[in-house]
């Protein structure tokens, strides 16, 4: 089967670290970056091996962030996001942002004005592609309480725009908990929950996918890898039909999984947890979402048949509107 030509979609790609490589290489000379040589354009923009823990990922995508400097440039990166996914087959993106991610060192742009050059990019995608995007609001864990009030306020008044409602960051010493109250805040406003939950390899991971769940209302789960270690766990996701958004490269790439060739997506998905297929950080992990699939092929044995089921749970899952979702796969 040609896996690129084949309907896809994708639930799990954050915006920040999916620029196209050419539009890095032309912008960060302009912003002091090195990006000249292959060499130093791997150095500075790309994870293409395992790093020692998620921290250390975390820290490396400083200066991708960096290039968001005008709202002209995050509403070009945006419309090049969605027509690269248009190239690799998917009919319906979620993508989710950090708008204090996105604003940090940008001190001539706001929540406000970064949204809007966003959702310009997105529509005019939409447009040209034929295919439905929806934006996620992120929470970092990693924020004082007060500034994760303010991006749910942000995310809720703006729920014409914004689908849903993230958590994300090193889950290791930021408690989820004291999020709950922003979360059941959004979701009451309308907006789906979904929260990286159970990604690191760390002792407590399959709990936490528990506590996002039971405390922050998630109805999907980023990664939530980690659960292939409780059984219980799994159990509560089946029962409850929850589903994973899996990103195999970033599992092993991030150390969430010691070895690529053994994920736990065709194992979970047998057992009959709600298994999506997705890439997670396309741009900086230099893959795309046809690679995941190859690679969940050819390492795992997925069927056209199990590639159909997983989108079947993606289409159903979805936080984009039934209409508008159904206009683009149809």
């Amino acid at each position: 089967m040609n896996l690129k030509k084949l309907p896809k979609i994708e639930l799990h790609r954050h915006l920040e670290l999916s620029v196209r490589h050419s539009t890095i290489k032309a912008l960060a000379p302009k912003i002091g970056l090195k990006a000249d040589t292959d060499e130093e354009f791997a150095k500075n923009f790309l994870i293409t091996e395992p790093m020692k823990d998620l921290g250390s990922v975390l820290n490396k995508f400083l200066d991708t962030q960096k290039l968001f400097y005008t709202e002209d440039i995050i509403e070009q990166i945006t419309y090049e996001i969605c027509e690269d996914a248009h190239n690799e087959g998917i009919k319906i993106l979620e993508l989710r942002y950090a708008p204090t991610f996105l604003v940090m060192g940008h001190d001539k742009i706001n929540f406000e004005q970064a949204h809007l050059a966003i959702v310009r990019g997105m529509k005019k995608a939409e447009k040209d592609f034929n295919m439905a995007v929806g934006l996620l609001c992120i929470i970092q864990r990693i924020s004082p309480l007060d500034v994760a009030e303010s991006v749910t306020d942000f995310a809720i008044d703006h729920k014409d725009t914004f689908i849903g409602l993230d958590l994300a960051d090193n889950e290791e010493g930021f408690d989820s908990k004291p999020f709950s109250s922003f979360f059941m805040r959004a979701k009451k406003a309308g907006l789906g929950i979904t929260v990286h939950a159970g990604e690191s390899d760390v002792p407590n991971a399959p709990r936490y996918i528990l506590e996002a769940i039971e405390h922050l209302g998630a109805t999907r789960i980023g990664h939530g890898v980690q659960c292939y270690r409780d059984e219980s766990v799994i159990k509560q996701l089946i029962d409850k039909k929850i589903p994973l958004e899996l990103c195999p490269t970033s599992n092993w790439l991030t150390g969430a999984i010691k070895d690529k060739d053994n994920h736990p997506f065709k194992t979970l998905m047998d057992k009959g947890v709600l298994t999506t297929i997705s890439s997670d950080d396309p741009g900086i992990f230099n893959i795309d979402l046809t690679h995941e699939y190859e690679l969940l092929q050819n390492k795992y044995g997925l069927t056209e048949k199990d590639f159909e089921h997983c989108n079947k749970i993606a289409f159903d899952h979805s936080f984009i509107s039934l209409d508008k979702k159904t206009a683009a796969w149809s």
